[in-house]
């Protein structure tokens, strides 16, 4: 029971968070595959996917068909996706002093600054 609830769980989360869920389109590439096979016998399936995949949309008569092909387009309203963006550029706003501010501790003063080197760093005992 565990396995399944488990397997239903991680099923609703990459079907909702992430792309798989154009893997639920699959049947209309197969079938917009057979149309145009039954159109044109001597087209493999790679040159299909080739003509649907890469280069340059062209608007034709199964325009609306071949936009409903899996990872055609992407819907951002479907998925979580949009939520983990990262924005391209952000702009922080910095306050950039010329002049900054020098403290001064008078009781120090009569302490040469070399002094504190010293009781700090000392070169290693023998």
């Amino acid at each position: 029971m565990k396995r399944l609830a488990s397997i239903l769980l991680f099923s609703i989360y990459m079907f909702g968070a992430t792309d798989a869920y154009q893997l639920l389109k699959l049947p209309l590439l197969v079938s917009h595959y057979v149309e145009h096979l039954e159109q044109n016998p001597d087209i493999s399936f790679l040159k299909f996917l080739k003509m649907h995949y890469s280069g340059e949309i062209t608007i034709d008569a199964d325009y609306q068909e071949e936009m409903q092909l899996p990872f055609k387009t992407h819907d951002t309203d479907c998925c979580l996706t949009g939520v983990t963006e990262v924005p391209a550029c952000i702009e922080i706003g910095t306050k950039i002093t010329e002049n900054p501010v020098k403290k001064h501790h008078p009781a120090n003063d009569n302490i040469p600054s070399s002094w504190y080197l010293f009781s700090v760093f000392q070169p290693p005992k023998v």
